[in-house]
């Protein structure tokens, strides 16, 4: 029985990706690290951090295959903590890297970001197009994509390397776009845009952007390569964004415009993507990547279970005890 390990499958695309797995791969054993149980049944739960080594060796014991989710995420978080967010996502990957060689593992995928092409003249991004980025958690990934080829190079590690590109579903925290907008809707509260609204995305359901990520690991063709991995069918401006969500919920509400400055995110405006789009027909050609879920129906499935986090707990890639302040 074949064994794959997911890193940080306790938080919101970790046990997304864990579950698809068990749904999927029934004859696969999936084990997952974090310092919190996943919540997903029939996975092999291991409590610990990506920057212990004992841990991460631990856990990577009999494993075939890696996929890499463990990170620092989050706009302010990362910004407010540069040093911790670059220990824990490259130290922490190499940790994971290093394993990987040690224990054998036939190949590992990394989750990066779509945060490394920062801002674009022309859309859709592809995978050649320039990298830009913009932040400290951009810089982090880009990094990590670094190590990841260097190990390949070195020790022979086959890997795919993998750019979301916002992703969204049930269970993720609040202080996301889409489940905002959605908790404040359904609280018949209205929705808060920060800055103008015209900010244009592309927005991924998780069961589409899991299924990319299994392809991957298994398509022999993706060995070597970096994929973008979303949905480029919808493009929608937040404003917009907002006025679906409202119609969605059968509410009379007006969204609330906020500059920035008086969010107390001003920093954020320096940094803002005023538009990412995908070309994911690089994925589509290896390894017959074809999202299928509409923003429609995506938004639908949220609001009708009212799956979304309050607040974020400390998982794995946030945990502080091994981390300088």
């Amino acid at each position: 029985m074949a064994r794959v390990l997911v890193t940080g499958g306790a938080g919101f695309i970790g046990a997304a990706m864990a579950e698809h797995l068990r749904r999927t791969f029934p004859e696969l054993m999936v084990r997952v690290l974090d310092l919190h149980p996943c919540p997903v049944q029939g996975v092999d739960s291991r409590v610990g951090s990506i920057l212990d080594i004992s841990h991460v060796s631990a856990a990577l014991r009999g494993c075939d295959y890696v996929i890499h989710l463990a990170a620092l995420l989050g706009v302010k978080r990362t910004d407010s903590q540069p040093m911790k967010c670059l220990h824990i996502n490259v130290q922490g990957t190499l940790n994971v890297l290093e394993e990987c060689v040690k224990n054998g593992v036939k190949k590992i995928v990394f989750a990066s970001s779509s945060e490394v092409y920062g801002e674009q003249a022309t859309q859709p991004i592809s995978e050649s197009s320039p990298l830009n980025p913009r932040s400290v958690y951009a810089v982090s990934k880009l990094t990590g994509e670094e190590y990841v080829r260097a190990y390949h190079q070195r020790y022979g590690l086959n890997y795919t390397i993998m750019r979301p590109f916002n992703v969204y579903g049930p269970r993720q925290v609040a202080e996301f776009v889409v489940p905002r907008f959605i908790k404040a809707v359904l609280s018949n509260k209205p929705p808060t845009i920060y800055d103008s609204g015209r900010q244009v995305r592309a927005f991924c359901y998780v069961d589409d952007a899991m299924h990319g990520i299994a392809l991957a690991l298994f398509t022999e063709g993706a060995n070597g390569e970096v994929l973008n991995i979303g949905n480029p069918q919808e493009p929608i401006s937040v404003r917009d964004l907002a006025y679906k969500v409202i119609a969605l919920g059968h509410k009379q509400l007006e969204p609330v415009l906020v500059p920035f400055e008086q969010a107390g995110r001003s920093l954020e405006r320096d940094r803002e993507i005023f538009a990412r789009i995908p070309d994911i027909s690089k994925a589509t050609r290896l390894i017959g990547y074809a999202p299928t879920v509409s923003l429609t129906e995506g938004l639908s499935r949220i609001m009708q279970h009212g799956q979304i986090e309050e607040t974020r707990w400390e998982p794995l890639e946030w945990q502080a005890e091994h981390v300088p302040s």
